[in-house]
């Protein structure tokens, strides 16, 4: 289809959200996998995912305001979130322990500056699968001026346990997401980000 689309001189300018179809269809995938409801219009196509989580953090972060990150983590949260002006605020999961983000100790990081709390799984690096459980109690934790960042770029590639998007549990959460680890398009750059 790409191969096709460039003989035919498809090449143009698209809508900077990206194209209608594209977006269409991510709002069908989440609808179809994970029975949650997305409108296209909540869908931007970014060039990767490390846009949409810059995006992501430009919006909700002021300067010294918090952002809630396991440790360990995929090493751009924190250089995101202090190009920002922001400060990543660890909570540290062990292995001893399963690499489990616990709920509990969240809950004891959060402040009064604490604007959003990352969720990775499957994890980057650890390959820790949430539970459906811990989802729950960690969506639960997002409130007024708090919001759940999910980054969901391992999405099909876990192996015995089924993973979940944040949208099931905090229908308001920013969910970052992309083609290149399931679908091995890494050289294409292509993710998105799905907004409340």
């Amino acid at each position: 289809t790409c191969k096709k689309a460039i003989e035919e001189r498809f090449t143009k300018y698209t809508s900077s959200l990206g194209l209608i179809e594209l977006r269409q269809e991510i709002a069908t995938h989440y609808q179809k996998k994970y029975g949650v409801q997305v409108d296209p219009e909540q869908v931007i196509v970014t060039e990767g995912t490390s846009p949409a989580m810059l995006l992501t953090f430009a919006v909700l972060l002021s300067s010294g305001d918090h952002i809630i990150v396991s440790n360990p983590h995929y090493p751009c949260y924190p250089a995101f979130i202090q190009f920002l002006r922001g400060q990543p605020n660890y909570v540290r999961v062990k292995e001893e322990d399963g690499f489990q983000y616990r709920p509990g100790a969240i809950r004891k990081a959060i402040s009064k500056k604490t604007r959003a709390i990352v969720i990775n799984s499957p994890s980057n690096p650890t390959g820790n699968l949430l539970s459906d459980a811990a989802m729950k109690e960690i969506a639960d934790l997002a409130g007024r001026n708090r919001w759940i960042v999910s980054d969901e770029i391992y999405h099909g590639l876990s192996y015995g346990g089924a993973e979940h998007t944040a949208l099931e549990y905090a229908p308001g959460a920013f969910v970052l997401n992309g083609f290149s680890k399931a679908y091995a398009m890494t050289g294409w750059r292509l993710g998105y980000l799905i907004y409340p």
